[in-house]
């Protein structure tokens, strides 16, 4: 079985989460990153097929080499181009975006919903994991049309992480500064007790402690968190 980091075992969870076993549809990895997750899934029979895709040739190559060292070649496809720019979506596919900037993730989707069309995005989920800037990822969707499915959160190697699961209603909705800077789902877990949120939102915190002289959004979720958090 392909070994992944805490972090990629995060995502994999959450795609994990979506699966149909009886009607299995493709996973495609947009920066995949060698194919780890892409094997994994097909290893646990999370996907009937596997795309990976990469900007440059030599990880698109990694990611290729990776896959026939698994045993993969014949059900699964390696791209070289940016996000998912040429790669058709169909319903049922579950896109990765993970280890990316936000605003990378908001390009690569709002690029794929152009190319592809509502009518294809309203069966397509995104497990997404931005390495920052979570608040424009969480309003643009939310402003686009998607709905939050699901939220999680890690520790690797005291780095913390978060992943998104998310999927296209085509309904419009404006989220508050604290739901888009700590995670509408997430909000409603650290109220449940969960322990791994906890942890991450006192990390989240200690952060914004800092950032709110700078960043007025940021400043505003800090207020909103801890008038909440006081009731």
């Amino acid at each position: 079985m392909q070994e992944l980091t805490v972090r990629l075992e995060m995502v994999i969870d959450q795609v994990r989460s979506k699966v149909d076993p009886e009607n299995l549809g493709r996973i495609i990895d947009v920066g995949s990153d060698h194919g780890y997750i892409a094997v994994r899934s097909l290893e646990e029979r999370l996907a009937s097929k596997a795309i990976c895709t990469e900007i440059h040739v030599g990880p698109a190559k990694k990611s290729e080499a990776t896959l026939k060292g698994a045993g993969f070649g014949a059900v699964s496809e390696v791209f070289v181009t940016d996000g998912l720019k040429g790669v058709p979506l169909n319903p049922g596919d579950i896109v990765v975006i993970a280890g990316m900037g936000g605003l990378n993730i908001v390009d690569i989707i709002s690029k794929a919903m152009n190319d592809n069309g509502f009518h294809v995005f309203e069966n397509v989920t995104f497990v997404l994991q931005p390495q920052k800037s979570n608040d424009l990822v969480r309003k643009y969707l939310s402003k686009t049309g998607f709905v939050f499915e699901d939220e999680s959160v890690c520790c690797d190697r005291d780095i913390f992480y978060n992943c998104m699961r998310v999927v296209f209603k085509g309904i419009t909705s404006t989220i508050t500064d604290e739901e888009a800077c700590y995670g509408p789902v997430l909000i409603r877990k650290y109220g449940e007790g969960d322990e791994k949120v906890g942890n991450y939102f006192d990390h989240l915190n200690e952060i914004f402690e800092i950032r709110q002289r700078s960043n007025p959004t940021v400043k505003a979720a800090l207020e909103e968190r801890k008038r909440h958090a006081g009731k």
